[in-house]
C-alpha cells in the first residue's frame, strides 16, 4: 500500500486581523533577523530592492518612493528566490511574511524551504546550498498587499535548520521575512558562555513595561550598533511614583553556574536607571512568576548605573545553579544589553562523570598492577626461571621454547639473575676426595680403640657430656662407673659456679653420691640374684 498524503493544512493564520498584541508565535525568536546575526547570502534578482531588507530588525518604512523591501523585476519566467543564513540554527514554529509598504508591487504567491548546512556553505546560481537538500516547510500560499501574514505551523518542526529559501511565484516584493522558532544550542560549545544570549537559547519571558524599547533587545548578541529604538535595548516609560521599579525576567538558554553579570548602557546617556540589581532563581517552569515555590536570590546588590558604559560584576562566589535571572532597575530607564556568563550544569555534570570514570579506571589499573605484583612474587618463589629486562621481571613462561632454544647469541637485555656454577677443577676434586677418605680412616681407628677399652663394646662418644657419663655410670658395671664418677668429680671440681666446689656444697654432694652408690649397689644385687 503506497503512502497517502494528508489533505489537512500544515499551517494556520495566527493573526488574521493583524491587530493581535500576542498570538501563538509571540514567544518564539526571529531566527532570520540581522540583529541575531542572520545574513542574506544570495538572491536571484534585486532590480528594485535589495534582498538584505528582508532581515532588518525594524519595521518596514518607505521613503522618497523607494520601497524598504526586496523587490524583483517583472515578468520573470521562473520563481525568484533569496537564501538566508539564520543567525542561529533552530527549529521552526512559523513565519511572518510582511508586505507593508508594498501595494501592487508585492508578490502574490510565496513558499519557504529550509535545509541544514555548514555556516560557510556556498550557494550556486540556482539557489542550491552545497551538501544540503531543500525541504518544503511552507507550501505555496497566497499573500496580500500591505499586510502581515503570521502563518504558524500546526506542529513545530522536530528537525533544526540553518538556511532558509524564500520563493516568489513568479516575482514581486516582500518587505520582511521572520522565521520564528527556537534556538538549538551547539552541543560542542564548552567553557564560559553567555547563557542570557538569544543565540544560546535564552528568552525574555516577562517584563513590567517595554513601551519605549522591546524587552527582547536585552539578550541580542553584541553591543548596540545604533541609536535605533528597534535594537537599542529595553526601555521603560518615566515613572512618578516614589519607590517605583521596573523589571525583566530572562530564562537562560540552559541552567548554569554564573560567574559574571554585565549591564551595558551604550546609547543610554541621561535616560539610564539610577541603580540596578540582579536576582536569580531555579525552576523548571517557563515563567518563575507562576511557580509559588520559586525563591529569588539576590546575586548583584543594588548598584549605581552610569550612562554609555559597560558594567561588569563578578558573581563567581555563587555555587548554586540558576535557570532564570531578573533585572530590576530603579526607578526606570533603559538598559541596552544584559549578559549572564557561566558554565552549563550539564557540562559540569559531564566533567564530574568523566573525572569519576577516570578515577575508577585508575583504581582498576592500580588493582591490576597489585595483582600482577603478587603473581610475579609467586612466580619468583616457583622453580621457573626469571629474567631481568630493562622494564622489569619477565617469567620464562613468556618465552616460547622454540625461541629460547634457537637463540644462538645471548640477549644482553635478558641475562639470568643467577649465574650458573663454574665447572669444578679435577685436581681440586681429587684432593678433596683423598682428604675425606683420610678423615674416615682416622675416625674408624678411634672408634676401634674405644671399643677395645669398653667391655660391652659401647661407644663412649655418645656420653661426651658429664650428665651422660653419670647416666653411664649408673647403668654400667662397677669399674666403668668408677671411671665415670672420677671424670664427673673432676669436671665438677673444675667448674667455677658459686655452689660448685665450695665448702658448703661438698658435704651435700657427698651424701647425694653415697645414696646414689647405695641405690646402684642394691640395683646390681637385685639383678644378679
Amino acid at each position: 500500500m503506497g503512502n497517502v498524503q494528508s489533505s489537512l493544512p500544515t499551517y494556520y493564520n495566527a493573526d488574521p486581523t493583524n491587530e493581535a498584541y500576542t498570538h501563538s508565535l509571540s514567544d518564539y525568536v526571529d531566527l532570520a533577523s540581522a540583529a541575531v546575526g542572520a545574513k542574506v547570502i544570495r538572491s536571484s534578482n534585486e532590480r528594485f530592492g535589495a534582498a538584505s531588507n528582508l532581515i532588518k530588525a525594524e519595521a518596514p518604512e518607505s521613503a522618497d518612493g523607494k520601497a524598504d523591501a526586496w523587490v524583483t523585476q517583472r515578468h520573470n519566467p521562473e520563481a525568484d528566490w533569496a537564501v538566508v543564513r539564520l543567525g542561529s540554527t533552530g527549529t521552526v514554529a512559523g513565519f511572518d511574511i510582511d508586505t507593508r509598504g508594498l501595494d501592487g508591487e508585492h508578490a502574490s504567491v510565496v513558499s519557504v524551504q529550509g535545509c541544514l548546512a555548514a555556516a560557510g556553505a556556498a550557494v550556486d546560481a540556482r539557489g542550491n546550498v552545497d551538501g544540503a537538500e531543500w525541504e518544503e516547510l511552507l507550501p505555496e500560499v497566497d499573500i496580500g498587499a500591505n499586510s502581515r501574514h503570521l502563518l504558524a505551523l500546526w506542529t513545530p518542526t522536530a528537525a533544526a535548520y540553518s538556511h532558509m529559501r524564500l520563493m516568489l511565484h513568479p516575482d514581486g516584493g516582500v518587505a520582511r521575512l521572520r522565521i520564528l522558532g527556537t534556538v538549538v544550542v551547539d552541543p560542542s560549545a564548552e567553557g564560559e558562555l553567555d547563557l542570557a544570549s538569544v543565540n544560546a537559547g535564552a528568552r525574555v519571558v516577562q517584563a513590567s513595561d517595554d513601551s519605549l524599547g522591546r524587552k527582547e533587545n536585552l539578550i541580542l548578541p553584541g553591543r548596540a550598533t545604533s541609536a535605533s529604538r528597534s535594537t537599542q535595548g529595553w526601555k521603560t516609560r518615566r515613572s512618578r511614583d516614589e519607590g517605583h521599579s521596573d523589571w525583566a525576567i530572562v530564562r537562560l538558554g540552559e541552567p548554569g553556574f554564573l560567574t559574571r553579570i554585565e549591564l551595558d548602557t551604550l546609547f543610554f546617556d541621561g535616560d539610564q536607571p539610577v541603580s540596578a540589581a540582579v536576582q536569580a532563581c531555579y525552576t523548571e517552569m517557563e515563567n518563575p512568576e507562576r511557580d509559588p515555590e520559586c525563591f529569588w536570590y539576590q546575586i548583584v546588590p543594588r548598584t549605581e548605573v552610569n550612562g554609555n558604559r559597560l558594567h561588569k560584576i563578578d558573581v563567581s562566589l555563587n555555587d548554586v545553579p540558576f535557570s532564570h535571572i531578573k533585572l530590576v532597575i530603579h526607578p526606570d530607564g533603559g538598559i541596552g544589553r544584559l549578559r549572564a556568563f557561566g558554565q552549563r550544569v550539564k557540562e559540569i555534570e559531564a566533567e564530574a562523570a568523566r573525572e569519576k570514570a577516570e578515577a575508577a579506571a585508575e583504581a582498576s589499573l592500580a588493582a591490576e598492577i597489585g595483582a600482577d605484583s603478587s603473581e610475579q612474587a609467586t612466580d619468583a618463589e616457583a622453580p621457573s626461571a626469571t629474567f631481568m629486562t630493562p622494564q622489569g621481571k619477565m617469567p620464562s613462561s613468556m618465552m616460547t621454547p622454540a625461541k629460547a632454544s634457537s637463540s644462538k647469541a645471548p640477549n644482553p637485555f635478558m641475562t639470568p639473575t643467577k649465574a650458573p656454577a663454574p665447572a669444578p677443577d679435577a685436581a681440586a676434586a681429587e684432593r678433596k676426595k683423598a682428604k675425606k677418605q683420610a678423615s674416615r680412616k682416622k675416625a674408624k681407628a678411634a672408634s676401634s680403640s674405644k671399643a677395645g677399652d669398653s667391655k660391652d663394646g659401647t661407644d663412649d662418644d655418645q656420653f661426651s657430656s658429664p650428665s651422660n657419663e653419670l647416666i653411664q655410670s649408673l647403668t654400667s658395671p662397677l669399674p666403668q662407673r668408677k671411671r665415670a664418677l672420677t671424670r664427673t668429680r673432676a669436671a665438677d671440681d673444675d667448674s667455677d659456679g658459686a655452689s660448685v666446689g665450695t665448702a658448703e656444697s661438698q658435704p651435700k654432694r657427698a651424701r647425694r653420691k653415697a645414696k646414689a652408690r647405695a641405690a646402684a649397689t642394691a640395683n646390681i644385687a637385685n639383678t644378679t640374684s
